[in-house]
């Protein structure tokens, strides 16, 4: 670590699919360096969902002070540029009394606009930027580009490859107007980790972990969030799924797999959103290995 990096405060973002380890490893790396944690997960801050997004146990809040875990509500207006905002706001705080902060989550355009930021962002139509976010966490690029082509956007016009000017260019064929947002210098240093495992364990860890969430209550929790099955927030996997069976499109035991499928449809575009941001670093999920390298 060069002299600079030590005289600064540093934020070590543990990043990764859904069911991977992230809140065991971040709560871990949060006791060894005396800090707290930042959820970076788009979901986990609505207080109406729990068991569907696998939010942090109380026993885990307790283990370790969490910030953006159950902060909002679903009838919230919030975005990855309210993300960043927020999140700026409390890191200069944070860092009066640590040296070093933990961000863990998912939502790879949330970490991207808090660390580095959005060059534009809509002052119009913030629920259309979240809608395009989502698709593209959770469907990947090509889905994007479906929407691009439905609109007649040519890739003359745009660079079909970059996922942010492609939603730029949707948004803007939309009619939201679009303000610029200068990217201030930051104020601290980010070592950007991405935790990784076996394929096969990975899929296996997911659907455990889905039989886990209806033994404890998902389709009630579900059930209890129907009358809002419109909100952008309840356009989640796990619930949408739970909309279709209690609209009897789907069997029980349809609904069970497609979740299943669909969770790990989104590990698998999580993962690869991780690996083309070109400032991740792949490491096991392993105490120790993300503490060596951490401290590389």
């Amino acid at each position: 670590m060069t002299e600079s990096q030590q005289n600064r405060p540093r934020l070590i973002v543990i990043a990764g699919p859904t069911a991977v380890g992230k809140t065991e490893l971040a709560i871990r790396l949060a006791q060894y360096f005396e800090t707290e944690i930042l959820s970076c997960d788009s979901r986990q801050l609505y207080k109406e969902l729990n068991i569907g997004v696998a939010r942090p146990s109380s026993k885990e809040l307790l283990a370790a002070k969490h910030h953006f875990v159950a902060s909002h509500s679903i009838h919230d207006e919030y975005n990855a540029g309210i993300y960043a905002r927020d999140v700026h706001y409390l890191l200069k705080k944070l860092f009066t009394k640590h040296e070093v902060v933990i961000m863990t989550g998912g939502t790879g355009l949330y970490v991207k606009a808090a660390t580095e930021g959005l060059d534009i962002l809509p002052t119009k139509n913030e629920h259309l930027r979240e809608q395009l976010s989502y698709i593209l966490e959770t469907e990947g690029i090509e889905a994007l580009q479906s929407v691009a082509n439905s609109l007649e956007i040519s890739d003359s016009e745009v660079d079909f490859t970059n996922p942010m000017r492609l939603m730029r260019a949707i948004e803007i064929k939309e009619g939201g107007e679009m303000e610029q947002t200068a990217k201030s210098e930051p104020f601290f240093d980010t070592t950007y980790l991405y935790l990784d495992r076996d394929r096969d364990e990975l899929y296996d860890r997911i659907n455990k972990r889905v039989d886990s969430m209806l033994a404890v209550g998902l389709e009630e929790e579900a059930l209890g969030l129907l009358p809002y099955k419109d909100l952008n927030a309840m356009n989640t996997v796990g619930y949408k799924e739970m909309f279709k069976y209690f609209n009897k499109e789907w069997t029980y035991d349809h609904t069970v797999e497609k979740i299943k499928q669909h969770t790990r449809n989104y590990a698998k575009r999580q993962l690869t959103w991780f690996r083309n941001q070109g400032n991740y670093t792949m490491v096991d999920a392993n105490f120790s290995k993300v503490l060596a390298e951490i401290n590389k």
